[in-house]
């Protein structure tokens, strides 16, 4: 996302006939230069918040995955500001609403037996399970399709150490094979800042703001810089 003066979102300009020639001038770029880094670094703070709100984040992961994963780049040359994410999707355990339930969830209509999962989470504000989703050991994963690959090998976080007596047993004693096919298994992980940040409420959030800060900040230098 990026803010950018011109004259079409600074009113002020529109009476600042000689804007282009003063603009030669080092000093006064640098003084509206700086009236662009303040209008984008609050509005990169309202951003924030609102993709915080937006991804349904836990207390805590403000500072350390929002503000630490969201950058601000001052363009000089084009007087311009801009705002994107550069993180990808932390662990699902870090959003709001995370549960283990049961299959028979409504949640869970309409899916086939196999995409039904039992991992149930509040991101992005809207409830959800998400598809072959499990929780073993304490964490949660899911199982992906047939498409990705299977084997007759059971994922280690499967593994039930002898605790499953009904598993067949070779002449040896050794465990045999169940006969049965396992998908891959990944570990869950929530949306991605870089993808959530120019979408939904922080767009909508950037659009209001963003114009209206670089407005307010810009004009105040233009307001000086007129008076000469």
């Amino acid at each position: 996302m990026q803010i950018k003066l011109g004259v079409s979102n600074i009113s002020s300009l529109k009476s600042f006939t000689k804007l282009s020639d003063r603009l030669a001038s080092g000093k006064f770029r640098d003084d509206l230069h700086r009236g662009v880094v303040d209008a984008g670094r609050k509005t990169k703070t309202k951003v924030q918040r609102a993709v915080t709100k937006q991804m349904n984040l836990k207390a805590g992961n403000y500072n350390k995955y929002v503000v630490a994963g969201t950058r601000g780049i001052s363009r000089k040359a084009i007087l311009a500001f801009d705002i994107f994410g550069v993180k990808g999707g932390t662990d699902i355990d870090e959003y709001r609403g995370l549960r283990s339930v049961s299959k028979r969830n409504r949640l869970n209509v309409g899916r086939t037996a196999l995409e039904r999962g039992s991992v149930r989470s509040g991101v992005w504000n809207n409830p959800r399970i998400f598809k072959r989703s499990f929780e073993a050991n304490g964490n949660f994963y899911s199982m992906l399709p047939p498409s990705a690959g299977t084997s007759s090998r059971a994922p280690k976080v499967l593994w039930t150490f002898g605790r499953k007596p009904n598993q067949p047993r070779g002449a040896g004693g050794k465990f045999a094979s169940s006969g049965v096919q396992y998908g891959k298994i990944r570990r869950l992980f929530g949306p991605a800042l870089m993808k959530e940040i120019p979408e939904d409420e922080s767009l909508d959030t950037f659009l209001l703001f963003g114009p209206q800060l670089l407005e307010l900040h810009v004009g105040k230098r233009l307001e000086k810089l007129m008076r000469f």
